[in-house]
């Protein structure tokens, strides 16, 4: 079954489809709640409530074709209110990180940029906009006008954000890392996957 003959299904209720749709967003939506809140058990909250909100409102959708951003809108902003309800936002140094849940379980390439413990201190300084973007550009792989459409800004303010996070990231890395070359080589890992460095899908 195509996804938007699935999705068409889920909005009439039907039970089956909505268990398929959630097999098949369930694993990157925990990814991606993990990357927000940096916290495994607030991640499953955060996935769960994102689906009772996703199946409750599904019928309002009118183009399925839209699905991805209107459910991952929902997934972010219930990440945050969560992040932000747990008091769970705060500076890397006081952070107690929840190494139990590594990245790397969640089987995306953001691993080998996000999987070590520097890098999740240097993504947790920054502020939610920027913190948002770089987890929808590079581990979700959405375009820039999708993640326009999630954040509700502009797509030039989309890559002004990743262009302000990416400095940010390197600031903070640089000092501890030899000559950038753990944050170069896993630029260089979305480059071969065919990203580049101006905010855009190659």
């Amino acid at each position: 079954m195509e996804k938007i003959d699935l999705i068409r299904q889920c909005q009439t209720g039907d039970k089956d489809s909505l268990g398929k749709l959630y097999r098949i967003y369930s694993q990157n939506a925990l990814g991606t709640a993990y990357l927000i809140s940096n916290s495994r058990g607030i991640a499953e909250d955060i996935v769960q409530e994102a689906f009772i909100q996703c199946f409750k409102h599904i019928r309002n959708l009118r183009d399925p074709q839209t699905f991805d951003a209107w459910f991952y809108k929902i997934l972010v902003t219930t990440g945050w209110r969560m992040v932000k309800k747990h008091n769970r936002y705060m500076s890397a140094e006081s952070r107690n990180i929840d190494e139990s849940a590594s990245v790397s379980n969640f089987n995306n390439d953001f691993d080998a940029f996000a999987n070590s413990l520097s890098l999740k201190q240097a993504l947790n300084k920054l502020s939610f906009p920027l913190k948002t973007v770089v987890i929808l550009f590079y581990y979700n792989q959405m375009p820039i006008k999708d993640i326009a459409k999630i954040t509700g800004c502009f797509q030039g303010t989309v890559k002004s954000r990743l262009h302000n996070a990416r400095k940010q990231l390197y600031y903070e890395l640089c000092g501890e890392l030899k000559e950038g070359a753990y944050l170069e080589k896993s630029l260089d890992i979305y480059k071969r996957k065919g990203y580049n460095l101006n905010g855009k899908h190659g």
